[in-house]
């Protein structure tokens, strides 16, 4: 897995999908394959929100700024477990490569 294509841009960046958009014309595999690692970063980034959401909270440490802190650290450890690799990716990569016809290429 290509380190650059996540670690190097914020999983919500809508000019980085604006820009993978349009350079999958060029290069589908390539293109497949970064599309496929921003999926596992934002799928990691929802699963670190609802396992957050599922712990108990209580008062003492319940606030907006403890939220808001919280939720910037999930964002960003999500991208480096995806950077690093879980092999959703992968999975997603070999998977719709066989149904486009360009798996081998």
């Amino acid at each position: 897995m290509d380190n650059a294509l996540v670690s190097g841009h914020f999983t919500l960046d809508v000019q980085g999908l604006e820009r993978l958009k349009n350079e999958a014309a060029e290069d589908p595999q390539k293109n497949l394959r970064a599309a496929a690692e921003q999926f596992e970063a934002l799928f990691l980034q929802q699963l670190m929100k609802s396992m957050r959401e599922a712990t108990p909270r209580s008062g003492l440490i319940d606030n907006t700024g403890i939220r808001f802190y919280e939720s910037l650290y999930d964002q960003q450890l999500s991208q480096h477990l995806a950077g690093r690799g879980l092999g959703l990716a992968e999975q997603l990569v070999e998977q719709l490569s066989s149904r486009t016809g360009t798996a081998g290429k």
